[in-house]
């Protein structure tokens, strides 16, 4: 698929936010490849809401990930699997690319453009062919950017969390729930239908007295 020949819906689809298929993407040995920011873009754009997503297999040792990922776009709704392993990922943040994957996807699907057009996450070689003059589409703000950089970063922290939640080890998941600053928990603090990795029983608990106080469990007095 060469640059001319992209089909008319990706245009129509990037003018509603201020792009062309020239500065949201490119093409890459036939195929096109859309920027991430890109999506996340249409998708805020179109209010395209997130369900918590379903973790099939974690294992960060290995650095092996495997989510699932619900979308919705008004009445319509679309799923996907994102996969992050050794053999098809290079990025050191395996659950943050899991999610970008699926929500790519997802997004994908939602607007129409899926088996049109790929995310540039979805591959490394991908990515690598990226032309110099392209960079990346800024994000609204909305937090967004603050929110990504935080789950790639400190992704093994937040799914301990979200583990011990799910075993009801308030003291463990409260423990290293300070190991994030206020600034990195404010950023994560995201609704699970604006995309948040939380879901919202999750978040309940974290705002719960007893989850507050199972912090100073072991505190001297």
């Amino acid at each position: 698929m060469g640059k001319h020949n992209v089909p008319k819906l990706v245009g129509e689809v990037l003018k509603e936010i201020g792009e062309t298929t020239a500065t949201a993407g490119w093409d890459c040995h036939g195929t096109f490849v859309l920027l991430h920011k890109a999506l996340e873009r249409v998708a805020a754009h179109k209010n395209i809401t997130f369900d918590p997503p379903t973790v099939i297999e974690s294992d960060i040792a290995a650095k092996s990930v495997v989510i699932v990922v619900t979308g919705h776009l008004g009445d319509k709704s679309e799923w996907s699997f994102g996969e992050a392993a050794t053999y098809n990922n290079k990025n050191a943040y395996p659950y943050a690319m899991a999610e970008k994957r699926a929500k790519d996807r997802v997004i994908l699907k939602l607007v129409g453009l899926h088996g049109h057009v790929y995310s540039e996450e979805e591959a490394d070689d991908f990515k690598q062919a990226r032309p110099t003059g392209i960079a990346d589409v800024p994000a609204p703000q909305d937090g967004l950017v603050d929110y990504n950089a935080v789950v790639r970063e400190h992704s093994a922290t937040i799914f301990a969390i979200k583990n011990a939640l799910g075993t009801g080890d308030l003291e463990a998941a409260n423990e290293e729930w300070r190991d994030l600053n206020e600034e990195q928990q404010r950023a994560v603090w995201k609704a699970p239908s604006k995309g948040g990795i939380f879901t919202t029983e999750e978040l309940k608990t974290m705002k719960s007295t007893a989850f507050r106080e199972a912090g100073f469990t072991g505190a001297e007095a």
